[in-house]
């Protein structure tokens, strides 16, 4: 049986939501309009177009590769809904789509102003179960981890110091889910993030989740490889308190553009990668394998 995809067909052949008809195979996206703006300044004959529901497309290219970047919303629900358009705009055999997101630490080695890369996602979100349920994981492309810690590297920074490889906890509520202690259902949500940190969650999204699943349902579908990845800016520290969350105090302006450097390298060192040329994926590697131990973090803190 012929598949035609899921999103909503219109008269003119756009998507419904995005209202575009193609996107390039090299995508950036961010829940933030602005941050997806800011791309334009990296990329040349960059074109911005903004939907009548907001979303940001921008499009234009990086030595020589054809880029998109898309804002997808707030939450899991949103990007539910748009992914599944990007997905099915996008020409070429290889779909490599990254999410620029923000994040609070789990963590106290995990600082403000720090990155995190997640090599998989916490389920704790409905959204998703609509295509599998929670026993299905949510992992990135892990082909993309190794690249995107030498772009990282590239940009000032250092695995195991400022840049940081672990699970995420992706979420559909903020508020009550990253300060369960406001919560009239407060211990059974304080136990479960609790729980969630204790094996080694390293910062809280509300998006990821949403990319990994849809990629391993679309990989059954359509005749495309697609690679998902995530770069996280961490915008607080840990705290063990019953206060709010302050932020404020890192500046995720230079952040932003840090990711979206980190991301448009990412796609030109998989780009070199695919023509055989060499990336020192092997010292990439290395390092990943000399983390120290989170429990010695843990000492250490």
């Amino acid at each position: 049986m012929k598949f035609d995809g899921i999103t909503f067909s219109t008269k003119t052949g756009k998507m419904a939501h995005l209202e575009i008809e193609r996107l390039n195979p090299n995508i950036l996206t961010a829940g933030s309009p602005k941050r997806m703006k800011m791309v334009a300044e990296f990329l040349e004959c960059a074109e911005v177009f903004e939907g009548g529901r907001g979303h940001i497309i921008v499009n234009g290219a990086y030595k020589g590769l054809k880029i998109s970047a898309i804002s997808t919303g707030m939450g899991p629900a949103s990007a539910m809904i748009i992914l599944p358009e990007i997905i099915e705009a996008a020409e070429g055999e290889l779909l490599t789509i990254l999410r620029l997101g923000t994040a609070g630490s789990l963590q106290p080695y995990v600082r403000g102003g720090h990155l995190h890369i997640p090599i998989s996602s916490i389920r704790d979100e409905s959204s998703s179960q609509a295509v599998i349920g929670l026993e299905f994981p949510a992992t990135a492309s892990p082909e993309l981890i190794p690249i995107m810690i030498l772009a990282s590297e590239m940009h000032g920074y250092r695995l195991g110091e400022n840049l940081w490889i672990g699970p995420v906890h992706t979420k559909d509520n903020l508020y009550f889910k990253e300060t369960p202690h406001f919560s009239p259902r407060r211990e059974f949500l304080k136990q479960r993030l609790s729980s969630f940190r204790e094996m080694g969650a390293l910062s809280s999204e509300m998006e990821f989740s949403a990319y990994c699943i849809l990629r391993d349902y679309y990989e059954g579908k359509i005749d495309k490889r697609i690679l998902t990845g995530c770069i996280l800016a961490i915008v607080n520290n840990f705290e063990e308190s019953e206060d709010r969350i302050k932020i404020g105090e890192v500046d995720v302006s230079k952040l932003e553009k840090d990711m979206i450097k980190i991301g448009l390298e990412t796609f030109h060192l998989l780009d070199k990668l695919r023509k055989g040329e060499p990336i020192e994926l092997d010292k990439a590697i290395l390092k990943m394998i000399s983390l120290r131990s989170r429990r010695s973090l843990l000492s250490e803190g």
